[in-house]
């Protein structure tokens, strides 16, 4: 026995291996009934469907699973909040929005959301928009897995081969959200 054992230290690196492989871990409990745990995993872990957006001139790939839709704003649906950044708005939910192209420090075509497009992702029970500059297609992609020698990228969970050969890194949606 330990000075941690028994208290769910470990829980946190299941969590973090679950949503590696682009799944969901749910814990509720009720006292004195017992501890529920869901683990949801897509039915297949190398292949899944995915949006493939373009930010920068660079190719990346959504979870089609974390995708709820996709739109080009107008003016009106664009709301700044001082010092606590932007939402958009859509049938009245306003909801977050992330600029990729500056968590992943690159050059645009867009600055502005109505040039571009907003795509909304959802994990578990929260939504965000990621602001993209397009989508360029959408399919069945191979998950390659990074090696272990290759730092770990913060909303970065894996990549793939596009079919003109270039990669293209698929987007941790779970930490995007988070």
């Amino acid at each position: 026995m330990t000075d941690v054992s028994g208290r769910g230290v470990g829980m946190d690196t299941v969590r973090r291996d679950i949503e590696a492989l682009l799944g969901t871990i749910e814990i509720s409990s009720v006292l004195n009934k017992g501890t529920n745990t869901k683990l949801k995993l897509p039915l297949t872990l190398a292949i899944i469907e995915g949006m493939m957006i373009d930010v920068g001139h660079q190719v990346f790939t959504i979870p089609l699973l974390s995708v709820n839709e996709s739109l080009r704003p107008v003016p009106e649906q664009i709301k700044k909040i001082k010092d606590k950044g932007e939402l958009v708005e859509i049938r009245g939910e306003y909801i977050p929005l992330l600029r990729l192209y500056e968590r992943l420090k690159l050059k645009p075509r867009y600055k502005e959301p109505t040039e571009g497009l907003v795509v909304v992702v959802q994990h578990a029970n929260r939504k965000q928009c990621l602001f993209v500059d397009e989508i360029v297609d959408q399919g069945p992609v191979v998950i390659k897995s990074m090696e272990d020698n290759f730092i770990q990228v913060p909303g970065i969970a894996g990549a793939t081969i596009l079919g003109d050969g270039r990669i293209s890194f698929i987007l941790d949606v779970a930490s995007l959200v988070n």
